[in-house]
């Protein structure tokens, strides 16, 4: 027991706050065309080509065109691609974007993402036409360098607007939970249940800062970590609007 008690006062945990860390963000506010987020999406809006395009380091682009501060990508009959310039992130990450189909009757909804020097979570996302969708797609294995490219899923009727591209990483915050005497949790050597002091809701992390659990709980309510591997865990918690940590052993 001795032992234990060791290995719980030295270990100091790290759990995520949920706090994000923007590593690219376009918005095309200084596009200055017609349609897309000015509410206009056929007809003969987004009728200016746009040949290159540099804020924010060098984009790819394909039949792209200027939309009201967003970028209209392909035509009738010629395909539109969209490559971002190199975003520097390393391991994992979220991209964000809204999208939205052009307004035709045969157009195609599908639109196709990809990457290099990474994975992502999807390849494709199904558009709305005439309005915009936020999407997320999660980034991972990625390598320092990424490019995510956006394409139309046929050269025929593939036309997409598309505009706030932005992509996060989760940044990571330390929790000394010995210096947190909250009573979140009763017992905190522990082989298969919590047992709760408090009304709280509850997550518990693992000591790479990934979420392993989580519940809302009342006083001396349970909760069953019998699943859990051997090893020390941080429970935070929001009691009475004040966020609180508590740090246990499982056996």
């Amino acid at each position: 027991m001795k032992k234990i008690y060791s290995l719980f006062a030295a270990v100091v945990l790290t759990a995520s706050i949920n706090a994000q860390t923007t590593v690219f963000n376009a918005t095309f506010d200084d596009v200055d065309g017609t349609g897309g987020s000015d509410g206009n999406w056929a007809s003969s809006v987004a009728g200016t080509a746009l040949a290159s395009y540099t804020t924010g380091g060098t984009w790819d682009l394909t039949r792209a065109y200027k939309g009201g501060g967003c970028l209209k990508m392909g035509t009738a009959s010629v395909l539109g691609v969209l490559k971002t310039p190199n975003i520097t992130l390393t391991g994992s990450g979220t991209l964000t974007f809204r999208a939205a189909a052009w307004n035709g009757n045969n157009e195609n909804t599908t639109l196709k993402v990809s990457v290099t020097g990474g994975t992502l979570s999807q390849a494709t996302v199904t558009l709305v036409k005439a309005s915009y969708t936020t999407y997320t797609i999660n980034v991972t294995n990625a390598t320092g360098n990424v490019v995510i490219a956006f394409e139309g899923n046929a050269a025929a009727n593939g036309r997409f607007f598309i505009d706030d591209i932005k992509v996060t990483t989760a940044t990571m915050a330390v929790v000394d939970a010995t210096k947190e005497k909250t009573g979140l949790v009763k017992n905190t050597i522990v082989s298969n249940e919590l047992i709760f002091g408090t009304s709280a809701k509850i997550s518990v992390y693992n000591t790479a800062g990934q979420i392993v659990k989580t519940a809302e709980v009342s006083d001396n309510s349970r909760l069953d970590v019998s699943s859990l591997a051997k090893g020390a865990y941080v429970v935070t918690g929001l009691v009475n609007g004040q966020a609180v940590s508590q740090k246990i052993i499982k056996k």
